[in-house]
């Protein structure tokens, strides 16, 4: 089964990705913040994580870093409703695999963490369970423009 940590402090929105993504059959953990999301990731080991930008404390970006180095095994997505274009790219160059503006485009999202899973899939091990569909869909850089 795909593992999923999602770090948003905003508590609506993470209940609502959280929520999503159970009900499409993946383990689902959440953290409020960027200190929080570090120290679930360490332990969780996740395949994916979804990155809110805009938190208190240590922000999406700095997080981003920080996930880089110390579980970089993970797949991580930014999401924002308030990013510029010139974070979305910082965040791609960083490592990030994907950037998703909020609201979020849920049927996007989907295909997003798709496509991804495919490629994280190990050798024989069988720790992600869920079959590929679809494509990307749109480019992240062609829509933060």
């Amino acid at each position: 089964m795909t593992h999923i940590l999602v770090v948003d402090d905003e508590a609506a929105i993470r209940e609502v990705l959280i929520e999503f993504l159970s009900g499409h059959g993946y383990a689902v953990q959440g953290a409020a913040d960027g200190s929080e999301g570090l120290k679930m990731a360490r332990t969780l080991k996740p395949q994916v994580v979804l990155l809110d930008i805009a938190m208190p404390g240590i922000n999406g970006i700095e997080t981003l870093k920080r996930l880089r180095l110390e579980t970089p095994q993970a797949a991580v997505i930014m999401i924002s409703g308030h990013a510029d274009h010139d974070q979305a790219l910082q965040a791609l160059d960083l490592g990030a695999y994907d950037f998703i503006q909020k609201p979020l485009d849920f049927r996007y999202l989907e295909r997003t963490l798709l496509a991804k899973i495919v490629t994280l899939e190990p050798e024989g091990d069988g720790h992600t369970s869920r079959e590929a569909g679809g494509g990307r869909g749109r480019s992240t850089r062609q829509r933060t423009r």
